[in-house]
């Protein structure tokens, strides 16, 4: 391995000390121990970003609040944003990069060393990298340079150095060129976090300055921009353009008035570039001594002062974010504090291990009887509006059985007859949905499309249905008399009616097994939490092995149900079959003799007297209502036969099968997949097999420790800065009804009582203001 890269950072401690104080520091240097956690960006650092017009001076002070030499000859400068981040660290470290503003992408420089004359070559490369090359297209670039500089004894800091606007267009700044300079402002001004130095110069007309309106724009309480005045020497002594200024800086034009006020500064003069920050600061105290800016006061005039004043501002941005700050604090202490818990407390013991089981045995035993008996109490479930539907058991199986059914009815039959006689009803029972799938409720609709894949019946008219049934009776008589139906004809086309069934039985074993397989998995998850292993391993040994085995008995028990029905020998009860088999014929033939009669005798069903209708006549239709139900075989019967056997067997299989199979089988047994006996009987090397902790996890308990442990201090810390909220005092009106204040801090339960007698307790109102 190479030896690590050594990085030298030199700035100006004269700047930077002034820059900061003992009040920030402390927040600071907390802000930046949560950033660890990576939750740094809780509260913005507070940044101060540096607008003006072109030639204002803009660059100039930020190399007089910094230190930092910025480039301010010629305007390579000004071609993007750039970003100086300064913060505190252990370690000192230089990052230079170019952050593409279409994309993610950043283009890093190798730098080791900065120092107050190293920003300007940066810029230089960065400019050459971005392709503003002189001829070139393109005038400014939406590309940001990032100058990110970590150090001990340093306040973290961020300046923004950003693009001048500029009015008319020219050969080398296009109307393109003016938009890109208004969005990179814009981009920055509106962001809260940002401290706006509006930079004017009073050589120029205030009225004339475009920055002054777009910081009005994006900051319209005007409680985050400071004003800065600059090139105050070339005003012009006793002109119209000083007097104006003079009194923006005194606070006497309204139209312009900041609430963090405006601040003058005499920068380096053009050709003195190279001047030393000492001999700089020296020029501008000697300018102020004698100008008529002398008569300002002197807060308002000088870099050390402004530097004073923007570390002012800094604190009380900071401590103004504070109770949001706290707020967040808290609510990230609490959600590491819950994932302490969800890791479960250190286990290297035999009795460590198994009381941490029996605690997963326990729960995973309430919450699984819960699911199963519809008690959606627990967090777990999600609550009446949650998302975590597949967590609802018995809701999920209760639609699962209702699709289940629905598609037995609907597509568990070989072939569907349809009825010469259009006015026989469908099955009273059943809703009318099932007829038109279409109008299905919409809480079924996808466990309705899990049952897509069964085809619907294959359609065959009554006619046709009697002529085969005709010729295979004919085929298979036996020792029936002439007339009556043939038994086991009955039995047989029952047969071929229930194929469809096993499939959509077998079918539905599956869903059920699938889902209340999800619902284990996630109550286990959800109960062991962070400790992945062993979840791992409760669902491979004890949830796969169980659900493993339950497929082979759900199976074996289907074929048990099925059986009687597959091999047709299981007749229905006397009573229910005669009593249903009788009420489709008598419905039947109700509906052809009526059908008959209107056919016949029209007038009959249409003159109420019934004068149509003779003896004769009437004999005569019913002689043939008999003659055309006659049939040699009784296939009429044999149809009504085996769809009232159908019919109600379809009802008693579907119960078999949920009831006796899913239920009886499987539902009910869900909770014994992990119960606390099973915990008390494991050996030792079972329970480190299951509920030993993993390397991973000791690792993760710690580093969660640790950052509770930062939390805590940060919380503390940020308590302490907080400004302190006052809660008012306490009022007593006593019986005379007279009021009189105390201090809430000193009024005690002892107070109370010497105040107030106790034999007058209730003649005594306590209000809290």
């Amino acid at each position: 391995m190479g030896e690590a890269v050594q990085h030298d950072v030199a700035l100006d401690p004269v700047a930077l000390d002034e820059l900061g104080n003992s009040a920030a520091r402390v927040l600071l240097d907390t802000i930046d121990s949560l950033r660890e956690l990576q939750i740094g960006e809780i509260v913005d650092l507070p940044q101060i970003i540096v607008v003006g017009d072109q030639s204002s001076g803009k660059s100039s002070v930020l190399e007089a609040i910094s230190g930092v030499r910025f480039p301010t000859k010629g305007d390579v400068c000004t071609r993007f944003a750039t970003e100086l981040v300064i913060r505190a660290a252990p370690k000192t470290k230089v990052e230079v990069r170019i952050n593409a503003a279409k994309s993610d992408y950043s283009q890093e420089f190798y730098r080791t060393a900065f120092n107050k004359d190293t920003l300007p070559e940066i810029i230089k490369e960065a400019t050459a990298k971005m392709g503003l090359r002189p001829g070139s297209l393109r005038g400014f670039s939406r590309d940001v340079l990032r100058v990110e500089i970590t150090g001990p004894d340093i306040p973290s800091l961020t300046l923004v150095d950003l693009p001048g606007f500029f009015h008319s267009e020219t050969e080398d700044q296009t109307k393109e060129d003016r938009k890109t300079v208004k969005m990179l402002a814009e981009r920055y001004m509106k962001q809260p976090k940002s401290i706006i130095l509006a930079v004017v110069s009073a050589n120029h007309n205030l009225a004339n300055q475009v920055v002054v309106e777009e910081a009005r724009r994006h900051d319209p309480s005007r409680d985050r921009t400071l004003g800065v005045i600059t090139k105050p020497d070339l005003a012009g002594q006793g002109s119209q353009d000083e007097k104006k200024y003079l009194q923006l800086v005194r606070a006497q034009e309204s139209v312009h008035k900041l609430k963090l006020g405006w601040h003058v500064l005499r920068n380096r003069s053009e050709g003195n570039e190279h001047m030393s920050a000492v001999d700089r600061d020296t020029e501008e105290e000697a300018f102020f001594r004698t100008s008529a800016w002398s008569n300002i006061s002197p807060d308002s005039r000088g870099i050390t002062n402004l530097r004073k004043k923007l570390s002012r501002m800094l604190l009380a941005h900071i401590q103004k974010t504070l109770p949001g700050l706290i707020e967040d604090i808290e609510t990230n202490l609490s959600a590491r504090q819950q994932a302490i818990e969800r890791l479960g407390k250190p286990r290297e013991e035999p009795e460590d291990l198994r009381v941490y089981l029996l605690d997963i045995a326990e729960k995973f035993q309430r919450l699984a009887r819960d699911g199963i008996e519809g008690r959606y109490n627990h967090e777990f479930f999600g609550g009446l509006y949650g998302d975590h539907e597949t967590r609802k058991l018995r809701a999920l199986l209760r639609r699962l059985n209702c699709a289940f059914y629905a598609t037995l009815i609907t597509r568990g039959i070989d072939r569907k007859i349809e009825w010469d006689d259009e006015s026989l009803p469908h099955r009273h029972d059943t809703p009318d949905w099932l007829w038109n799938e279409d109008d299905a409720p919409e809480y079924l609709g996808s466990f309705l499309d899990l049952f897509e894949k069964f085809p619907k019946p294959t359609l065959i008219s009554e006619s046709n249905l009697c002529a085969e049934l005709e010729k295979l009776a004919a085929a298979n008589q036996g020792n029936e008399f002439p007339g009556l139906p043939n038994g086991n004809l009955c039995f047989q086309f029952f047969k071929m009616q229930v194929r469809p069934w096993s499939g959509i039985a077998d079918f539905y074993l599956d869903q059920v097994i699938g889902f209340a397989k999800s619902f284990v998995e996630e109550l286990f998850t959800h109960i062991i939490g962070a400790d992945e292993q062993t979840a791992d391993r409760v669902l491979a040994s004890h949830v796969d092995l169980f659900f493993n085995a339950k497929r082979v008995v759900l199976k074996t028990k289907l074929q048990e149900v099925l059986r009687p029905y597959a091999n047709a020998y299981g007749p229905p009860l006397d009573f229910e079959f005669h009593t249903t088999l009788q009420t489709t014929t008598t419905r039947r033939e109700t509906a052809r003799i009526a059908n008959l009669l209107e056919k016949m005798f029209p007038a009959a069903f249409i003159d109420k007297g019934g004068k149509g209708i003779t003896r004769e006549r009437l004999a005569w239709a019913l002689h043939g209502i008999k003659r055309g139900l006659a049939s040699e075989f009784g296939i009429e019967k044999v149809i009504d036969m085996t769809m009232t056997h159908f019919q109600i067997s379809l009802e008693t299989f579907a119960q078999n099968v949920v009831n006796l199979a899913v239920e009886n089988c499987l539902i009910s047994d869900l909770h014994t997949i992990l119960t606390p006996s099973m915990v008390v009987r494991m050996t030792e090397k079972r329970l480190r097999e299951l509920a030993s902790e993993s390397e991973d996890i000791r690792t993760k308990r710690q580093s969660i420790q640790h950052e509770i442990k930062i939390l805590r201090s940060g919380l503390n810390k940020c308590q302490q800065s907080r400004p302190p909220q006052r809660t008012g005092g306490l009022h007593l009106t006593s019986a005379t009804g007279s009021l009189r204040e105390y201090p809430t801090r000193t009024l005690k339960l002892g107070v109370i009582s010497e105040l107030v007698p106790l034999t007058n307790a209730t003649q005594c109102d306590l209000v809290r203001l």
